[in-house]
């Protein structure tokens, strides 16, 4: 549904209701494609005490235990201009393994909260500590597919309160590692930049799963694999038509594209393959061949003549494939300090953090997060539109309609789905504390 929202605070509306309205409003004479997430069970869940924009930056904020439920599809993590990008196919679902049972998860009536925590969420998710899971009732007997909730007791203002801890995800400060050694590398000061911040992190697909496979597999027999056609309806819903990914890549811009397995490179390949510049890689070509030589993704032109592109830079996962990835580590920073030296991402000094790219944002300040930390830097794809009788186009309209124009023709160009995610299931081992 096309509304006069800039895409960043659309999306928020959009994605948060989204596997509600496809299994409890659309659900057809067919169960939906994306019901295939119901299958992975229920989880602990949260909300904040007050339906109110949270407080401040951060996800730790006064939060009660509102019992288990299916989890809800994800935004891109962190700010919307972050010059970097990290890419996966789907978001991983720590609650599923039982050393991670007393997980928490974000269950928000309020849009704003369910805005603000993909802004803050920077290296960590939400847990109980292991001493209150116990002390709650949690155990062997707890599992997604179990009714079990937790014996919380309600306080005098009827709140099941809880104290919340920040579980560090590995995968996420394994990006940590990397802006730090590109810091190190160009000899920038290194103390404010951070995950969340000069880094984003975001998904093809929008719900979470603890692995995305077609294949059962035999050391976690109760892991519910897709069907072949559940796959294609997943990416045909969420990667081609609504274009949740898409719009938010050409929203955001990034100067660079951090790709992790192998996996997520053959999809992303085949969904942007007429819009590689340079190093177009080869269907299902190797992570391995794609890290030895530049790989540049053509956002589009802009009628003032400046080209919008993006170094994508290719990795093993970093927690699925350590042993890969420890070896090619080095070449990612070199990698992205190739960037630097061209000049595609520069250090703000006035701000500590990488600068902003090309864009404007009002993800922040619309959705009453806060103040956006970095409005003096953004420099709008558009002038601000002469304004005519009977015709009131704003500059953001305008900043919307131009990045529709530099999407367009993505989809169209791509082959069908059941060929471009035919070898995507993921291979790699997960990791006990970042699973998929």
């Amino acid at each position: 549904m096309e509304t006069r929202l800039p895409v960043e605070v659309e999306l928020a509306y959009e994605v948060m209701s989204c596997q509600a309205v496809r299994i409890a409003q659309e659900p057809g004479k067919q169960p939906h494609a994306c019901s295939y997430f119901r299958k992975w069970g229920t989880y602990h869940s949260y909300d904040y005490t007050e339906d109110v924009p949270a407080p401040g930056p951060g996800i730790v904020h006064k939060t009660r235990y509102v019992g288990r439920a299916p989890l809800v599809p994800e935004l891109l993590s962190g700010c919307r201009k972050a010059p970097l990008m990290a890419l996966g196919i789907n978001p991983n679902l720590p609650g599923w393994w039982p050393y991670h049972r007393g997980a928490l998860n974000p269950l928000f009536d309020d849009y704003r909260q369910y805005a603000h925590y993909f802004r803050y969420r920077a290296h960590a998710k939400l847990e109980l500590s292991r001493a209150d899971y116990e002390r709650f009732g949690g155990g062997d007997h707890d599992t997604p597919f179990s009714d079990f909730e937790l014996e919380i007791p309600e306080n005098g203002n009827g709140n099941r309160e809880v104290e919340v801890s920040l579980a560090r995800q590995k995968m996420y400060d394994g990006y940590q590692d990397l802006l730090e050694g590109l810091a190190d590398a160009m000899g920038w000061p290194k103390e404010k930049l951070a995950v969340g911040e000069d880094l984003a992190y975001g998904n093809m697909v929008a719900s979470p799963s603890a692995k995305w496979t077609t294949k059962p597999d035999p050391k976690d027999p109760a892991l519910p694999p897709m069907t072949e056609d559940e796959r294609a309806g997943i990416v045909s819903e969420c990667m081609r038509e609504r274009k949740y990914f898409l719009r938010q890549l050409f929203q955001s811009l990034p100067p660079v594209l951090l790709i992790f397995s192998q996996s997520t490179a053959n999809a992303f390949n085949e969904e942007m393959r007429e819009r590689f510049s340079v190093g177009k890689p080869e269907q299902r070509e190797s992570v391995d061949e794609l890290m030895k030589r530049e790989v540049r993704l053509h956002y589009g032109d802009l009628p003032d003549g400046r080209v919008i592109d993006s170094r994508v830079i290719y990795s093993p996962h970093i927690t699925g494939n350590p042993e890969e990835f420890a070896p090619a580590r080095d070449r990612v920073i070199a990698q992205l300090v190739e960037v630097a030296k061209a000049g595609a991402i520069t250090f703000n000094a006035d701000t500590g953090h990488l600068a902003r790219p090309a864009g404007a944002c009002v993800f922040c300040p619309m959705l009453e997060i806060g103040p956006c930390d970095y409005v003096e830097e953004l420099d709008p794809l558009s002038e601000a539109p002469t304004l005519t009788a009977g015709s009131p186009v704003t500059q953001l309209q305008q900043e919307k309609a131009l990045q529709g124009e530099l999407l367009a023709g993505v989809v169209e160009s791509a082959p069908p789905v059941a060929q471009a995610w035919a070898a995507t299931d993921d291979l790699d081992e997960p990791s006990p504390d970042e699973a998929a």
